[in-house]
């Protein structure tokens, strides 16, 4: 079932993402991830329930539960510029449909998304690819030290 992100979902929502953003780029130190998770909670907190730019969302927020639960397993959030800004869900979920479902929602009434991925999150690439995006540009991520690759796809 998705829903809009709800401010009860928030720390859970992190605690999984950090888990799998460790897990799926093994390279980096979970130092990393850790301050990237607290970029995420100021971003998340702030925008749960609120509207912005005339009554548009800067980002918007879908979260994966499942029917018979109200637990967060995975999110995707969009933003404003149509860029999909992070998509996750539990390893309990995965391999079921649920990303699918999920890109599914960034996807209606858009003309393009874009999105970017670092080289070694191989599954993730994977994903995308699945999912209509190719790779468009590669730029050198100095925080990471590899490249991060940028991704599109056209739904015309």
């Amino acid at each position: 079932m998705l829903r809009p992100l709800q401010e009860s979902d928030i720390e859970r929502l992190l605690q999984l993402w950090l888990y799998l953003a460790s897990t799926a780029h093994p390279s980096l130190p979970v130092s990393y991830w850790s301050e990237q998770g607290r970029v995420m909670r100021r971003k998340l907190s702030a925008q749960c329930g609120r509207w912005k730019r005339g009554g548009r969302a800067a980002e918007v927020h879908w979260v994966y539960s499942r029917p018979d639960s109200s637990i967060a397993e995975g999110l995707v959030t969009v933003s404003h510029n149509h860029q999909v800004q992070t998509i996750f869900v539990s390893p309990g979920e995965q391999r079921h449909g649920v990303g699918s479902e999920l890109m599914e929602q960034a996807k209606f009434d858009q003309l393009e998304l874009t999105t970017s991925v670092l080289e070694e999150n191989l599954r993730g690439r994977y994903f995308l690819q699945q999912h209509g995006f190719v790779e468009f540009e590669r730029t050198f991520n100095a925080a990471a030290g590899q490249d991060e690759i940028a991704m599109r796809c056209r739904l015309t």
